[in-house]
Parts: structure tokens; C-alpha cells; sequence
């Protein structure tokens, strides 16, 4: 429920002063937004046009937002490369790890002839070619007694490797100890063949048990060599990671000198990469990727961020009109209700204004110490005078200051107007004190007749003023269609031109 503005100590209304008029409606409805007042700042408080304030705030808060946009945006897409780079790196790095394993199952028949022959080499040219025809990319097949290389096939291109001491290899010898200390197979290379090429070498010891004691000794090693890289890449299809935008590098560590070994890659690699490890028996290689385009486009933010510019320069330009158009229209429908003289309300709004307070008035149940609503008629006394001896000039000059005091003293709720001439309605709410004129219009009516400076002269000036107090009951004096605002409008003129007159208030309810 409405309730109208509790009362100070002096019987006025609390709150600073609000005017019925253009001046003290903008004075209340006016508020800097905060980047308005950010600008103002960063101005060092100069006067600055209200509606560059407001272009420079709009492209404040809009740039903001288009910033968080272009963050989120950017932000989203290198996520998702991120998350693309992960995906095809594990799955890459499977697919290795899974054709490496496939390529040491085949050196597996000829571990398992020279174990199920007890050490005899016989029918390993067989085996050796049946294992050939399943992988055409097998460079040569080598079974090496003692580490030493005794058996080969196909021999036709690959003697020169016959007889060579894989332990004694200052170049290959890492892996081939490995392999015999741990006996477990170890992947070699890849590394230049004696006989030529490139070759990825999958070396598997062989130990038999020992005829003299229950221990194993080392016989020596069942050895592939594949063509490398195409081995490789007939199981893994390396475009897939170059058509789908992403550079990348397979490399391992030499075990001989310890420094990175490029095995294979799409030429150069951004440094923002991801690194995904590949396990295989006996090593660990490496796989890097990383976006071909890096994770941010450059050239995509530099035309994001312009293309955002121009769209927060329009947005404030758009902004900035249309609430200059709608501050305009205010301003016009402000003026329609105001005197242009004094700047108080005309007599049509008051009037809207005025029946909307009484409905509320009427029907609100007012506590004992609550300020009630009184409505107040003011009138100059001798104005006519005033603009006979010193000239209509004057007179509206003392109008003028005359509607500023009278501003001066509406609170919260309260408003006035200029009726006409020196005629003036005001809504004040007050403390009632029985049949008296409350203290505080009391003090106002003093403050309204205070001396006027007016043209370098002092003028005396006194006004006379109605008030009351509307109360329901009233209502049973109001003849037919006479409505309740200007029955108690007619018993407050009344009023006042009783006191015009005789200069006490008399009437009901004042």
C-alpha cells in the first residue's frame, strides 16, 4: 500500500528537494551510468557533451562485451584444437605402438625353429621365405649365432652383411646388449644397412637350456630388418594427420649418444606442440603434434577485433541518437506540462497529478504521528501593483523567483503549480495541529514572502495562503457533478481569499 513521506522533527517531509517542474524532475531522474562516470574520471572532470559521454560509454560496455565474445570465441577454438591434437595424437601413437607390436610377431617362427630344433639352423630358408612373401617390406632375415650373423635370407644383395658382429657394433651394440641382458626383443634403428638402404631391425635373443647344468645359455639372435619408413606407413597413414591441418614429428633418443633421433615428420614443427609417448619393448619413441595454422589465427583475432571496433562505434552512434530522439520527446512531453514562465506544472497536469494524491489520500488510514496531505492555494498580494509601479518585467521576475522558493520547499510526493497569474497550488503533506496552519506551512509562507531583490531594488512582498486538509466527510457538501479535487480546490480558494482579507485561516479540518 502507498504511504505517503513520514514527517521531520519542523513538520516537513523528508528528502532534498524535488520540483514540480522541468528543473527539479531532471534534477531527480539524473544518473551517470557507471562508465559515464569512469569517462568522467579519466577526464579529470571536464565538461564533456552528454552525448559524446553516452557514445563513449555504449562503446565502453560494448567493447567489454566483444572482448569477452572474442575470448570465449578464440577460447573455444583452441580448445577444440587442443582437444583434436590429443585426439589424433593418442590415436596415432596407438596405431604405432600397434603395427611395431604386429612387425615383432613375424621374427616369431624363426625364434621358435631354432628353439624347437635345439639349436639347428635347418629349414630356415624356408621359414624364412614364407615369412618374406607375407611381408614384402622385409629388407632381409638373419639368424646371428653368438651375435654374429651366419644365416641370411635372401642373401642375393645382403652378404655384405655376413658374418657381422652385432655386440661388437660400436653403432649398434646398445640395443643388441639390451636385448641379450634383458631377453626380451628390442627395436633397433632405424639406422643405414651395410648393404644399403634404411632399415628398422626387430632383434629377438634365443636362449637353450644347457646340457651340462639346469641353467640357459645365450645362443644368439632371430633378426628382421624392414624397409623404413615404409613399413611403417603401410599400417599407419601419416596424411590423415597432414590433411587434417596438423604438422607433426616421430623421433626417438639414439641409445648410443643419447640426442634426439628424427625418424620421421611433416618438415618443420611449431614449438606450441603436444608430446604423446609410444612404449615398445625395449625403447620409447615420441610423437609430436601440434596445428599447422598454431592454436590462434593471427590474422582471424587482428579482423575479429576490427570488425568488433566498427560494430561498437555503430552500436553507440545507434545508441547514442536514439536516446537523444527519446531524451527530446521527454523533453517536449515535459514542457507540455509545465508553465513556461515559472517552470512549475501547468494547471492540466497538476490537476492528473492532484486526483491521483487524493484517491490515495481518501483511502489511506493515516497513523497519529503520519503527515497527512494538504492542499494549499497561494496568492501575491497587490500584484497588480507591483507591475503598475515597477513594470511587468519586475512582476515576472518576482514570479520567477517567487516559483524557486516554492520549489525550494517540495519534498518527496509534493508538487505545485501556476494556476495563473500571481495564482499558485501546491500539495504539501504536514502535521496536522487542530483548527492552525501546520508549523511547516507556516515557515514556508514566511520564507515565500522574504525580501525580493529584483532590478537592484528590495521589494516587500506578501502572500496569502489557503490550506486544508481533505477528509472524507467533506464529501457529503459536493453537489452533483462536481468532482472531488474541485470541491476541495474550491473550499481551499476560499480559504485563501478569506485570509486575503483578514489574514487568519478559518475553515474545516485546517
Amino acid at each position: 500500500m502507498w504511504e505517503p513521506e513520514r514527517g521531520r522533527a519542523d513538520g516537513s517531509v523528508g528528502g532534498g528537494p524535488v520540483a514540480g517542474g522541468i528543473v527539479s524532475d531532471a534534477a531527480v531522474k539524473e544518473r551517470l551510468h557507471a562508465g559515464e562516470a569512469l569517462i568522467r574520471i579519466f577526464l579529470k572532470k571536464k565538461r564533456v557533451p552528454d552525448f559524446l559521454l553516452k557514445f563513449m560509454g555504449v562503446f565502453l560496455y560494448s567493447a567489454i562485451l566483444m572482448s569477452v565474445f572474442i575470448y570465449i570465441f578464440f577460447r573455444a577454438e583452441y580448445d577444440e584444437k587442443q582437444r583434436l591434437t590429443k585426439f589424433y595424437g593418442n590415436v596415432f601413437a596407438e596405431r604405432i605402438s600397434k603395427q611395431l607390436y604386429e612387425l615383432s610377431l613375424d621374427v616369431m617362427p624363426l625364434y621358435t625353429l631354432v628353439i624347437l630344433n635345439k639349436g639347428d639352423s635347418a629349414g630356415f630358408t624356408t621359414t624364412a621365405q614364407k615369412i618374406l612373401l607375407s611381408r614384402p617390406e622385409i629388407i632381409v632375415l638373419n639368424l646371428a649365432k653368438d651375435g654374429i650373423v651366419s644365416h641370411i635370407f635372401p642373401y642375393e644383395g645382403n652378404q655384405k652383411s655376413m658374418g657381422h658382429n652385432l655386440i661388437k657394433d660400436d653403432a649398434r651394440k646398445e640395443e643388441a646388449l639390451l636385448a641379450k641382458e634383458t631377453q626380451k626383443m628390442t627395436v633397433s634403428g632405424p639406422f643405414h644397412l651395410l648393404q644399403g638402404g634404411v632399415g628398422l631391425a626387430f632383434r629377438q635373443p634365443i636362449y637353450l637350456p644347457s646340457p651340462d647344468t639346469k641353467k640357459e645359455f645365450f645362443w644368439g639372435f632371430a633378426v628382421i630388418i624392414y624397409r623404413f619408413p615404409e613399413v611403417l606407413k603401410r599400417g599407419v597413414n601419416f596424411n590423415i594427420l597432414s590433411n587434417a591441418g596438423f604438422d607433426w614429428e616421430l623421433w626417438r633418443k639414439d641409445p648410443a649418444s643419447g640426442k634426439k633421433l628424427s625418424l620421421l615428420s611433416s618438415g618443420a614443427i611449431p614449438e606450441d606442440f603436444n608430446r604423446f609417448q609410444i612404449n615398445l619393448q625395449n625403447a620409447t619413441w615420441w610423437m609430436d603434434i601440434a596445428p599447422a595454422t598454431v592454436f590462434i589465427n593471427v590474422n582471424k583475432l587482428i579482423v575479429a577485433i576490427v570488425l568488433s571496433i566498427v560494430f561498437c562505434i555503430i552500436l553507440s552512434l545507434l545508441f547514442t541518437y536514439f536516446v537523444n530522439v527519446l531524451n527530446n520527446y521527454k523533453k517536449i512531453k515535459a514542457e507540455m506540462n509545465v508553465d513556461d514562465l515559472t517552470g512549475l506544472f501547468n494547471k492540466r497536469y497538476f490537476w492528473k497529478k492532484f486526483e491521483s494524491a487524493l484517491e490515495r489520500h481518501l483511502s489511506y488510514s493515516y497513523g497519529a504521528s503520519e503527515a497527512r496531505l494538504f492542499l494549499c492555494v497561494v496568492d501575491i498580494n497587490k500584484f497588480k501593483e507591483i507591475n503598475d509601479t515597477y513594470g511587468h518585467l519586475a512582476g515576472d521576475k518576482i514570479l520567477i523567483e517567487f516559483s524557486k522558493r516554492l520549489i525550494a520547499e517540495l519534498s518527496f510526493n509534493e508538487f505545485a503549480s501556476r494556476f495563473g497569474g500571481d495564482e499558485f497550488v501546491a500539495v504539501f503533506y504536514c502535521h496536522p495541529q487542530g483548527g492552525e496552519m501546520p508549523d511547516r506551512l507556516q515557515n514556508i509562507k514566511r520564507r515565500l514572502e522574504d525580501v525580493y531583490h529584483i532590478n537592484g531594488r528590495e521589494l516587500d512582498v506578501t502572500v496569502s495562503l489557503g490550506a486544508l486538509s481533505p477528509e472524507k466527510d467533506m464529501l457529503s457538501e459536493k453537489q452533483p457533478g462536481v468532482s472531488a479535487g474541485e470541491f476541495f480546490l474550491e473550499k481551499v480558494d476560499k480559504l485563501m481569499y478569506s485570509e486575503k482579507y483578514s489574514f487568519h485561516v478559518r475553515g474545516k479540518g485546517v
